[in-house]
Formats: C-alpha cells, sequence, structure tokens
C-alpha cells in the first residue's frame, strides 16, 4: 500500500513539475512577445522600424544571426533587407549576395505554409518565420543558431510563430504609413509631412538652440521642359531628380516634394555653412548630371536653390519657408543654374 501511495504521489509531482515547466514556459515567451512588442510598435518610419526589429529581437531570442527577406516584385527572389549578425547591422546595400529563390527553399515553404519552418543541416540550427498581416505575407524571418547551442524546438516555433505575426503587423504599418506621407510619382515625403517636420525642427531649434536649415529646389525652366519634350518625359526627370537628392543626402536629411516641379530639403543639426555647401554640391551634381527622356535621349536640367538657416528671430517655420524662397526667387532672378543664401 505505501508503494502505491509513494508511486501516486511520485506521479502527481511529476504531473505538476511538468505543468509548472509548460506554465514557466508560457510566461516567458508572453514577456518575450510583450517586451517585442512595445519595441517594434514604436516607430512608424520602415527605416527605423527594421533595424529596431533586428535589435530587439535578436536580444530577446539570444540568437547569432537574424535576417529578414522580403519577395522581390515578381514573387520568385526573397531579398534580404536587414540582418543582425552578432553586434553588426547590416543593411540592404551590403546584402544584395544573399538573395535566394523562393521556390524550394526553406524560407519559400515557410512562406508559402505560412507556418515556421526548423532545419538543421551544416551544423547550422534555422528557424523560418513567415511575416503574415492581414492576411498578406510580408516576407520571411531568419533565425540561425542560438547562442546556448541548443536546436530550436516546437515550444519555439510556437512562439516564433506568434512573434511572426508581431512584426508583420509593424511593418505592414509602416508600408501603410509611407504610403500617407510619401509621393507616389518621385518617392519623396509629401508636402503635408514637410510642413509637420518642419514645425518639429523648428520647435526644437527654439527650445534647445539647435541648428538646422532648409533648402528649396526649383528645376529650371520646367514648363518649358514639359512643353518640348512632354509630360512623360517630365515625368521621368522628377523621379531622377528626386532620386538624386536621396542618393546625395544624409540619412537624417528630410527629402520633400514641395509641390509640382519644386522640392524642398530640411537639414537637421546643420548651419548656414554647411548647407551653403551642400547645396552648391547638390547643384553641381545636377548640371553635371545626364538624364534620360521617354524616347531614351539625354537630356540636361538644371536647378536653382534657396537656402535658410533657423535664427532666433524668426517667428515660426512659415518665416523660414519664407526666407528660403526668397533666396530661391533671387537664384532665378540672377540667372538660374544656381544657389542663393537667405540673409536676415
Amino acid at each position: 500500500m505505501a508503494r502505491k501511495k509513494t508511486a501516486r504521489f511520485t506521479g502527481d509531482y511529476e504531473t505538476l513539475y511538468r505543468r509548472y515547466m509548460e506554465l514557466t514556459r508560457e510566461v516567458d515567451h508572453l514577456s518575450t512577445l510583450r517586451e517585442i512588442g512595445l519595441a517594434i510598435s514604436g516607430s512608424l518610419e520602415m527605416s527605423e522600424t527594421l533595424p529596431i526589429i533586428a535589435n530587439v529581437v535578436q536580444g530577446a531570442l539570444d540568437v547569432r544571426r537574424l535576417t529578414i527577406l522580403t519577395p522581390d516584385r515578381a514573387g520568385g527572389l526573397l531579398l534580404p533587407v536587414i540582418a543582425k549578425y552578432g553586434g553588426d547591422l547590416i543593411t540592404r546595400e551590403r546584402l544584395e549576395e544573399e538573395s535566394e529563390p523562393r521556390k524550394g527553399s526553406p524560407a519559400g515553404q515557410a512562406m508559402d505554409t505560412r507556418t515556421v519552418v526548423l532545419t538543421h543541416a551544416g551544423g547550422a540550427n534555422q528557424a523560418f518565420v513567415p511575416l503574415v498581416a492581414k492576411n498578406e505575407t510580408l516576407g520571411v524571418m531568419v533565425l540561425q543558431d542560438r547562442r546556448d547551442g541548443q536546436a530550436f524546438t516546437p515550444d519555439d516555433a510556437q512562439l516564433f510563430q506568434q512573434l511572426g505575426s508581431q512584426i508583420a503587423i509593424a511593418m505592414h504599418n509602416a508600408e501603410l504609413y509611407a504610403l500617407a506621407v510619401t509621393d507616389g510619382l518621385t518617392g519623396l515625403y509629401v508636402r503635408r509631412y514637410f510642413d509637420l517636420r518642419m514645425q518639429e525642427e523648428f520647435a526644437q531649434a527654439q527650445r534647445y538652440r539647435r541648428k538646422f536649415s532648409l533648402m528649396l529646389f526649383d528645376i529650371d525652366h520646367f514648363k518649358k521642359f514639359n512643353d518640348t519634350h512632354g509630360h512623360q518625359t517630365g515625368d521621368m526627370v522628377l523621379r531622377q531628380f528626386a532620386k538624386l537628392l536621396q542618393q546625395n543626402t544624409r540619412r537624417s536629411d528630410i527629402c520633400c516634394r514641395y509641390g509640382g516641379e519644386e522640392m524642398a530639403i530640411v537639414l537637421p543639426e546643420t548651419d548656414m555653412q554647411e548647407a551653403a555647401l551642400s547645396a552648391n554640391k547638390l547643384c553641381a551634381l545636377i548640371r553635371g548630371h545626364v538624364f534620360s527622356g521617354a524616347k531614351d535621349e539625354s537630356l540636361s536640367v538644371t536647378t536653382s536653390i534657396g537656402v535658410a538657416v533657423f535664427h532666433p528671430a524668426l517667428k515660426g517655420p512659415d518665416d523660414m519657408v519664407q526666407a528660403s524662397d526668397q533666396a530661391l526667387y533671387r537664384a532665378k532672378e540672377l540667372g538660374r543654374n544656381r544657389v542663393e543664401v537667405a540673409g536676415l
């Protein structure tokens, strides 16, 4: 009888212990999901959201490498957009050679089945996590090698599945935000976003005595250019012009389509000398660039630029925009294809 009681007690204890361990894992999973969810929901800018995801998730899951891949336009290739390896955050430009076919790959299988795929090959443990939001598969997150050397388990896969949904929602929201604040033709920020950022930068400059500058661009004789070459070529030139601005400014600079053929750049932490130097470089760059037309013809374009810098005497962002606009007008009056700086 004593043996039966002992056996029953041992069995009850083991059952309770297993349940305790299950609850502990569930609490750990919920804690991890909450920590990551709070971190990745703090930004709507995709350029900020992806690095936050990579940094936070790799740290929380304690994996050696994390990579996020998204399908190309045709859907046949998966392109890496960001990776975190050790302490190194690797951006899209350095990952171009790491694309892989969707068909026949574990990453493609995860996307197609919308379930986590675990693999162990060549000494590497990998988890391929589908990123699904609003019934749309946005990509796949690849987790490689836990730092403790253990293989990924079905319990891990369950956590990763939930985590993938959180990450996908953050990416989806960032995409929606980008559509709301980005000009469809040029890919630059829209006017209302420009107004918002000018208000923010102006308030920061007033409160903390920070410097910041503004450039306004006008493509010289653009109406005549459109009349001569057609609106299709005009649109192509606007896109190429915008791309030049994006490629030749800092990540912190805010490139916007101000209206029509006018564009603007808000330059945080930039004084007048630095802004004028940057404006003259951009003016020369555009002057020397060969633009392509709708008929693949080579075209030349020039721009006039007005530059203004924050000064405590300015009452608000509208005053700064007006100062830059007046400098732009002066640049056009003095012959175009030049930079003019606003005076106070």
